[in-house]
């Protein structure tokens, strides 16, 4: 009963995509979520505008990039945010920018007024949820422990408790680097599901996939390392080009539509059902996924 009560101060975090909402049962809760796909498919821009909405949402989101720097996360934001503005306001989304339209400047020379204006009205949108956004780089050796320590801090500096994003899995640093693979990754996933219970929050962590599995529909199997992923996760998603595995798919046909189809299967559910899958239009250019109604 104290459980019950408890609970009533840790309400729902909205993703932000209001059918990924509905499919989880209201958002995310305490557990652990592994999201993957195949590489260059997009899971990293996909938690990240995940991540920029829950924070827009008034709620704290630590992200661990293990690979991509602090300012790369940043300009793909910005560059979301310049689709986003053209598509609401109406104006050709060729306006928008890319990643290194926002971050070159010699470029901006070459702008019109126009979308210079763009350009700023992106960072303002930032710069709200910015505040809410803390980002962990990858600068040497980041463990399952280091991610404990820093939720810690964060709770006892801040009293706030966040929604955590390990972008990724495989590429957290071992326990103990003699053992396998396998071995690294299902401690990692027993660690991380225990920082969800330890702190009573929502931990998403990215996935690669196996190689065998880009051509094929997604499946619990395209993980990597996928027996730990597959039992101790509570939520496993995965995010594959639309139409995978059917007869007469062509990747290359399906990644060079503008914006390019994506689905999002749900393939484990600990606490409710899977349905069919999500499908998203996402502009690759522009960072930016957008959930079809």
């Amino acid at each position: 009963m104290n459980g019950i009560s408890e609970s009533v101060n840790m309400p729902v975090v909205k993703t932000g995509f209001e059918k990924l909402d509905a499919r989880l049962d209201g958002g995310l809760y305490e557990g652990l979520y592994v999201i993957g796909a195949v590489s260059s498919l997009g899971k990293t821009t996909f938690c990240l505008q995940m991540a920029d909405q829950i924070a827009k949402g008034g709620q704290d989101v630590l992200i661990f990039s293990l690979e991509m720097a602090k300012t790369v996360l940043m300009a793909k934001s910005i560059s979301r945010n310049t689709c986003f503005y053209c598509i609401e306001h109406k104006i050709d989304v060729s306006n928008a920018k890319s990643m290194r339209g926002i971050t070159d400047g010699r470029r901006y020379s070459r702008y019109s007024e126009k979308e210079k204006e763009i350009i700023m009205e992106a960072i303002d949108a930032y710069k709200k949820v910015s505040k809410r956004i803390f980002i962990t780089e990858g600068r040497g050796n980041v463990s399952v422990h280091n991610v404990a320590e820093v939720v810690q801090r964060h709770i006892e500096i801040t009293g706030r408790k966040p929604v955590v994003f390990v972008d990724y899995l495989q590429i957290l640093t071992p326990a103990d680097p003699r053992t396998s693979d396998k071995q690294n990754t299902d401690k990692a996933v027993l660690e991380l599901k225990r920082i969800s219970r330890d702190y009573k929050i929502p931990v998403i962590a990215v996935s690669s996939f196996n190689r065998e599995n880009y051509e094929k529909e997604v499946t619990m199997a395209a993980f990597k390392e996928s027996g730990g992923i597959e039992y101790g996760c509570d939520v496993l998603i995965g995010l594959q080009l639309s139409g995978a595995g059917t007869n007469g798919f062509n990747s290359k046909e399906v990644k060079d539509k503008n914006p390019r189809p994506i689905d999002l299967s749900i393939l484990k559910n600990r606490h409710g059902g899977l349905g069919l899958p999500i499908s998203y239009s996402y502009y690759t250019q522009y960072n930016y996924f957008r959930e079809i109604q």
